[in-house]
């Protein structure tokens, strides 16, 4: 296939993966060694864009465009870039810098709107409701049905008739706003009705320039599920999925777990009852980051801004200026699209912004494009900014807390997971959540573990697994990475024969960086062994599990390599000790 097809967001792409010789894979979607849910250039030929975020097609297809030019034999014509956009996707500020360059350049570049009122979330702001009026201008759409019935009546158009047709279309037919774009409207057409779309793809390619074609869809049609709730089949995976089951055979009763989605979605209208500047932000995510209960209590304190991160957070910034207490949640892998706006908007104005960042870390499925693993090393860099990660349903909603009284701007994160309520030490028995200082859970004299956030619960079951065999670690849950517990660190460091780091986040820039940073600034120099994400793109997997697993973050994966690294420690102790011949 010469012309070149690119999903925004590839929610889209099962289709296209079925018709490009991948039907028989299905049956391993999304699961581990399987394909993925999303297009991917290393999966095949006719996916030229490894894709998972959205806004960002049309000035993918462009640049494909541009980079193609010249390139076909003497005599034929340079290959079509085609961007599959979604109507949420469209409202994207990034969408429209690509329609803006390229309704000046001319690239040969078809973009699809696929509009069927939807992104993951009901699409929202005024270039749905702009949208929406296309959709439902019957009127104006039958009457120029009619107008255009009526000039294939008129024998000198000829070949022209199509050209009218159009024309006639954008007359009656609102599409304004891409035509001054320099983008040539056509649509809105049935996007269920085969040989219309084929015959509309038809027209177009005889001509020039850049073009919006709108289709109208319907969310899953087709499909009963989807039928009943749009926003839980927008990411379909197999009916019966072999998921990962990780054991703990030493934790007999295990207490009663939720997500951490919903520790936070019960922490933020606790804390929303008795606050009423509290404001709630997200960027077209309500039901994923846990704000659904929030925005059906206070719908007037609620914002879901649509697939534009950088404008929540700078909204956030200025709604903090304006006296508000904005909360922003939004999952850590779209965070980073808005970084200049944490940076100018909020770090820059030491304003009292809370960003809640879900899915940091690991989360199965969906692979690379949605791992949430460089928060921290983007966001430690900021003079003033706070990064904390809680271990439990208790410590979530007391970060919060905290976060309200200390002020200024807050980073918290945790992973796509459940969660105990109160994990160790009971909430009311804990040391106040002062920036920069952590809490001691274990004691230990084999070595000593700083954990971060929902690792805390598997470095603990590693250290009572290594328990049974006589070694005994020491077990902290650090709590913040910025500003880090300085005093902790040197005093451990004078008491044990090693410092171990874990973290579900990327070892480059991540806690385990900072923690050897401060030890270097203080001059201590002792082995550190850091457990994280190494150097690489983490591939889908049929579940998060099995990511920790050969992430080396489990428990069990914990527990082995500390062992190793004891046994190595009391075998060089050893030799050191014995007398030399």
């Amino acid at each position: 296939m010469r012309d070149k097809l690119v999903f925004d967001v590839s929610h889209q792409c099962y289709p296209h993966k079925m018709l490009t010789g991948r039907y028989a894979e299905f049956d391993g979607l999304r699961q581990t060694e399987g394909i993925s849910g999303f297009t991917n250039r290393f999966e095949s030929d006719f996916d030229p864009l490894t894709a998972g975020h959205a806004g960002t097609a049309i000035s993918f297809a462009m640049g494909l465009a541009e980079g193609l030019k010249g390139t076909s034999p003497e005599g034929e014509e340079d290959p079509w870039s085609v961007a599959f956009v979604g109507d949420s996707g469209l409202a994207c500020g990034v969408a429209f810098e690509g329609l803006n360059q390229a309704g000046e350049r001319k690239p040969r570049l078809i973009v699809v709107l696929n509009d069927n009122e939807w992104s993951i979330a009901k699409s929202v702001g005024a270039m749905a409701r702009y949208l929406s009026r296309i959709r439902t201008s019957k009127t104006l759409q039958g009457t120029a049905d009619r107008l255009i019935s009526l000039a294939h009546k008129i024998p000198w158009l000829g070949d022209r008739i199509d050209e009218v047709g159009e024309v006639l279309r954008h007359v009656m037919v609102p599409g304004h706003v891409f035509e001054e774009l320099g983008v040539n409207y056509v649509g809105p057409l049935d996007g269920h009705d085969l040989d219309g779309c084929m015959e509309a793809f038809r027209r177009i390619k005889r001509l020039g320039g850049v073009h919006l074609v709108h289709f109208l869809t319907e969310k899953g049609r087709g499909y009963e599920p989807a039928s009943h709730d749009d926003e839980r089949a927008h990411g379909v995976k197999p009916a019966k999925s072999s998921l990962v089951k990780v054991s703990r055979p030493w934790k007999a009763n295990d207490p009663e777990r939720k997500s951490f989605t919903q520790s936070f979605s019960d922490a933020i209208c606790h804390l929303a009852e008795k606050d009423s500047r509290i404001i709630a932000l997200t960027a077209a995510m309500p039901s994923g980051t846990g704000l659904d209960e929030f925005a059906s209590r206070w719908p007037n304190r609620f914002v879901d801004t649509g697939i534009t991160e950088q404008h929540a957070v700078a909204l956030a910034g200025g709604m903090a200026t304006g006296g508000k207490r904005p909360i922003c949640a939004i999952y850590s892998t779209f965070l980073q699209r808005a970084y200049d706006q944490v940076f100018q908007e909020v770090a820059l104005q030491e304003e009292n912004v809370i960003l809640a960042l879900d899915r940091a870390g690991l989360v199965g499925q969906d692979g690379p494009t949605h791992q949430g693993l460089y928060d921290l090393a983007y966001l430690r860099t900021l003079p003033g900014i706070q990064l904390a990660s809680p271990r439990d349903g208790a410590d979530l909603q007391r970060m919060l807390e905290a976060a309200l009284e200390c002020g200024g701007p807050w980073s918290l994160r945790w992973p796509r997971g459940s969660v105990v309520h109160e994990l160790s030490n009971p909430a009311g028995m804990r040391p106040d959540l002062i920036p920069g200082t952590a809490e001691r859970l274990r004691d230990g004299c084999d070595g000593v573990i700083f954990a971060l956030g929902a690792m805390v619960e598997n470095a603990l079951e590693a250290a009572e697994i290594l328990s049974a065999e006589k070694i005994q670690l020491e077990v902290w849950d650090a709590r913040f990475c910025r500003p880090l517990d300085t005093g902790a660190l040197a005093d451990a460091s004078r008491r044990h024969p090693f410092i171990a780091t874990v973290e579900e986040h990327a070892l480059q820039g991540g806690f385990g960086s900072a923690v050897t940073e401060a030890l270097a600034d203080m001059g201590i120099v002792i082995p550190v062994s850091r457990h994280g994400v190494e150097d690489r793109f983490i591939q889908h997997a049929s579940s998060r599990e099995e990511q920790l697993q050969v992430c080396g973050l489990s428990s069990e994966e914990l527990a082995n390599q500390w062992r190793e690294r004891i046994f190595e420690t009391r075998s060089q102790n050893k030799l050191e000790q014995e007398p030399s011949s």
